[in-house]
Formats: structure tokens, sequence, C-alpha cells
């Protein structure tokens, strides 16, 4: 079946592979994983591939360097490219011929497919590892997503497209393109795209040096070497909360999306540091973020720390919004260690 399924969905160029497997793909540490870059769970197959036969074959054909060479955002920019994804897609892909290295059905299927063969009854003793390693298989071959979903989940296939955040495990090339914490090189794009809406009062309006001191704190969305979009998270650890801050979208490319995704970011990376809510203070856009599972609160909900600082002439609302437990591939990086 898996042979049959990930041969079509690459031969027809699917955007989507969805797979029912009979448990939950977990952690380390037991925690349900909710979202995998397809770099990070090539990364997860190669640590435990001595649990799995399959594991192992999907390792030895391809090459370690093949993903290795890109970091995680560079990977996740160069995976949205169409040039970089042909050469993701196909020159990093290695060439399989029928009966090479692949006997008995298992693993890797000449140029058809990934094949598990009768490995499934043993995915749950090794974490699902072969169905993982068929997802990642199709994503490097070219299909965006794959979802793994729990059988044994009453409605899941409904959960997982209809909720917001999902009840599977997505294995993605595309995801959060080219979302990734900002360099001191990404000032001028932040400021071009928060100076319109500084000057119309949504925003309020920060120094170069300010923004420069910030700069850690800030992701992004690139598309072709531009910034388009900008979001802050300034965590506050005591009290296990974080504040959004300063998003931004620019112009040509709002109503795209490109603000969920980031936001989506923001969430996953404030989860990874083990925060428990993010708060943010609005005086335009409360409808936005009422839509994206915040809701309004009290000043009292802010950390002590932020609300010493807060511009009460701006009479701005307090939203806050509690997060689930990390189940994300989005790990802690140098802004916040």
């Amino acid at each position: 079946t898996y042979e049959v399924a990930t041969a079509c969905a690459l031969a027809i160029g699917a955007d989507k592979l969805i797979c029912i497997i009979d448990g939950p793909i977990l952690d380390e540490n037991g925690c349900h994983i909710s979202f995998l870059p397809v770099q990070e769970a090539d990364m997860l197959i190669r640590q435990r591939a001595e649990q799995s036969e399959i594991a192992a074959k999907y390792v030895k054909a391809f090459a370690e360097e093949d993903l290795t060479c890109l970091g995680h955002n560079d990977f996740i920019a160069a995976a949205h490219s169409s040039q970089n994804r042909q050469t993701l897609n196909g020159a990093h892909n290695p060439t399989f011929q029928n009966g090479v290295g692949f006997d008995n059905g298992n693993g890797l299927s000449g140029e058809q497919g990934f094949a598990i063969g009768g490995q499934e009854r043993l995915s749950r003793l090794n974490g699902y590892l072969s169905e993982l390693a068929a997802a990642a298989f199709v994503c490097r071959g070219g299909v965006r997503r794959v979802h793994l979903l729990d059988g044994t989940i009453g409605g899941v296939l409904l959960l997982e497209l209809f909720k917001r955040d999902g009840m599977g495990t997505m294995v993605a090339s595309d995801l959060y393109e080219g979302a990734r914490m900002a360099k001191v090189t990404d000032l001028a794009g932040i400021k071009q795209i928060i100076k319109p809406l500084e000057e119309s009062g949504t925003l309020v309006r920060r120094t170069d040096d300010e923004l420069l001191k910030a700069i850690d704190s800030f992701a992004v969305m690139e598309r072709e070497g531009q910034i388009i979009a900008c979001a802050a998270l300034f965590p506050f650890f005591k009290e296990k909360c974080g504040e959004v801050a300063c998003i931004a979208v620019s112009p040509e490319c709002r109503g795209q999306g490109q603000g969920d995704k980031l936001l989506d970011y923001i969430e996953k990376k404030a989860s990874s540091l083990r925060l428990d809510r993010l708060f943010l203070l609005t005086t335009r856009t409360a409808d936005w973020f009422v839509r994206r599972g915040f809701t309004e609160c009290s000043i009292d909900m802010i950390p002590d720390e932020r609300r010493k600082k807060i511009n009460l002439s701006r009479k701005s609302k307090y939203y806050v919004k509690k997060l689930v437990a990390d189940g994300s591939g989005i790990t802690a990086d140098r802004a916040f260690k």
C-alpha cells in the first residue's frame, strides 16, 4: 500500500499525501510531534536508523550531505523556490534501480515508490519509522506535505483537515516558506515593512537602535531575497509567557496567508521554549487575533516587567492565548539561549 500510495503521489505531483497509521509519532520524551520540516524528519530517521531496517535503507539511499549541507531555515527557503526545488528534488535525489539493494519489497522500490513490506507490524515498536521514512521520501521527491494520522482516534481525518492545529504529524517541505529568525542584514527590510504602520499609529515607533537591539527577537518571512513579513517574540521566562509584537506584512503580499504562517511559526517557537501562553497589545487588529485563538484579558495578565513600560495613552487592548505543549520540529536557537 505504501509503495502504491507514494508512487501515485510522486507521479501526479501531489501537494499532499495522507496516511493512516496505527498510533501517534512521538519524540524521545513521549510527546506527540505535530510538525516536522522534512530536514528534521530526515535527521530523526537517521538518529533512529538502527531501530528499523527500512529506516536504515532510507539513510543508505540518501547521502547525509544531501540535507545537512543546508541549514534548517535555508532548507525551507530553498524548498519553496522552484529553481532550488528542482535541485533538491532532482540532482540531490539518488536514482533507484529495481532490485539493487532493496530486496523482498522492503525499502525503496525502483523509481516507483517507497515500500515498507511487512514492517508495519513492527512500526509501533520503532516509533513508526517506516512510515516516517516514506513521508520524508515523498517530500524529497516533490510532495509538499504528508500527514501521518493516528487511525485509532475517531474522526481523525476530519479533525486533521478542519482543526486549525490538526491532530496528526505533518511532514512538510513548504509550510514555513522562508520563515526564519532575523539577522542584522534584515534591518532595512523590516523597517520598510513596519514604517507605514508606525506612521498610521498601528505600531509603536522604534528607533534604529531599538530595532537593532531587538533584532534577535524578530522572525521574518523571506521570498526571493526580499523580506515580505515580520513579527517579534519577546519571552518572559519567569512567567513562562511571551509577547507577540510588530506583526506586519508587506502590502503586495497581504491576503495571501503570510501573517498566519508567521504567527504559526512564532507560536511553535514559543512552544519550543516551553512557554505556556502568548500575549499581545493591540489598538486596531483585535478581530484578526481573536479569529486565531486569542481572547481579551485584563492588564493583570501582563508580566510586571512589561506592564511598567506600557504607554496607557495608546489605550491598547490586551489579548492572551494558551499554548499547547511543543509538538513541532522547530528548536530554540541563538536568539533565546
